[in-house]
């Protein structure tokens, strides 16, 4: 499997993993009643900051990737402490997301790498 193969395949884990973030993020909001906020302002906070980062995964910014994961690590220690509240289903997608995500900026450059380095041969 080449590193262009490995790219693509990890870009469309990626894509899929933060769908499911989004989503999980949004159910689990609306199954925890809060008497004094809205459910609304609840996602929207919790969804907010991953939203900016949706132009990156389309456009496949690699430094805003690399923030991204950086973000993502606030999300994973909130995630770690509420498992016994919430299950380890949240953990598991931001671990999948933060994982896809460094492999494709590793896969990227390493194909990168091999484009150039056959352009040099010729």
């Amino acid at each position: 499997m080449t590193y262009q193969q490995k790219r693509k395949f990890s870009r469309v884990l990626s894509v899929g993993s933060y769908i499911a973030l989004l989503a999980y993020l949004i159910i689990s909001t609306l199954t925890q009643p809060y008497e004094d906020i809205s459910s609304v302002v609840i996602i929207g906070i919790k969804c907010f900051p991953l939203l900016g980062f949706a132009l990156a995964i389309y456009k496949q910014h690699l430094r805003q990737l690399a923030w991204l994961c950086f973000v993502l690590l606030i999300y994973f220690t909130v995630a770690v402490i509420y498992v016994p509240v919430t299950g380890p289903m949240g953990v598991f997608i931001i671990t999948l997301l933060y994982t896809s995500i460094m492999l494709h900026i590793r896969w990227h450059n390493r194909a990168n790498e091999e484009a150039n380095a056959s352009l040099s041969q010729r």
